[in-house]
């Protein structure tokens, strides 16, 4: 059962807040000269704690897929945990953390969303995914403090995980489903960060060569074909 494979490669890469985290070593000089990057942390911190209300209205609609619902519980865990580690950070250096209040608002504008296609839904969540993983990867690079550097390494290694444990999810009910395959390309083509429910920018860049090549890679070996090649195709369909 994936749920086996997915569990042990978790606790295997896991990170502890109060052992891989020096928190006391944080150097808030440092910190507050990104303030660019610092508000992308507070957009993200704030994604991260939308999965709670996301991850509930998918399981919803597939209540009855038991390796989906097993596997979500730890990928709940894990982005609420990104939540806490990088609003932690931002009270850490007095800098815009996420209220209680914000996070209340998030949620009340997507209380109601009903997913109506798990299989185009759960794309979605695996492509939001590849590019939070670049996007933390990115910015671990980025930071000239060290510690919110390491926070960033970690969260990318979790959310490269997520985008794989979605791709293993989708493969086999794809595999001899070309409905599937299709609304999968098409959430693809049509695609819209699952952070864009929360906030107006998702953390992803249109110019981001590598993640935009490596995700048309995934849909290819996914589907059978790639999202550039789908896009073509329907092109020529649409004249």
């Amino acid at each position: 059962m994936i749920y086996d494979e997915y569990l042990t490669t978790a606790e295997l890469q896991r990170w502890i807040l109060e052992v891989d985290v020096a928190w006391n070593d944080i150097d808030r000089e440092k910190a507050l000269s990104q303030p660019e990057l610092l508000d992308q942390m507070h957009d993200s911190a704030l994604i991260e704690s939308y999965f709670p209300l996301y991850t509930t209205n998918l399981l919803r609609a597939m209540w009855d897929q038991v390796d989906v619902t097993s596997v979500f519980s730890i990928q709940l865990y894990e982005s609420y945990k990104h939540f806490y580690v990088l609003n932690r950070y931002l009270n850490s250096v007095n800098y815009r953390p996420v209220s209680d209040a914000e996070l209340v608002a998030a949620r009340e504008k997507n209380r109601d969303t009903v997913v109506t296609d798990p299989i185009a839904e759960l794309a979605r969540y695996m492509i939001s995914e590849h590019f939070a993983a670049y996007f933390f990867l990115r910015a671990s690079r980025q930071a000239k403090e060290p510690v919110l550097a390491r926070i960033n390494a970690f969260i990318a290694k979790d959310e490269f995980r997520h985008a794989q444990f979605a791709f293993d999810l989708l493969e086999p009910r794809v595999r001899s489903d070309a409905g599937a395959r299709r609304r999968c390309m098409e959430a693809g083509l049509h695609f819209r960060h699952v952070g864009s429910d929360v906030v107006e920018v998702p953390i992803s860049e249109k110019n981001d060569i590598q993640a935009i090549l490596t995700l048309d890679q995934k849909m290819h070996r996914l589907c059978g074909t790639g999202l550039s090649e789908f896009a073509k195709a329907e092109m020529h369909v649409s004249h």
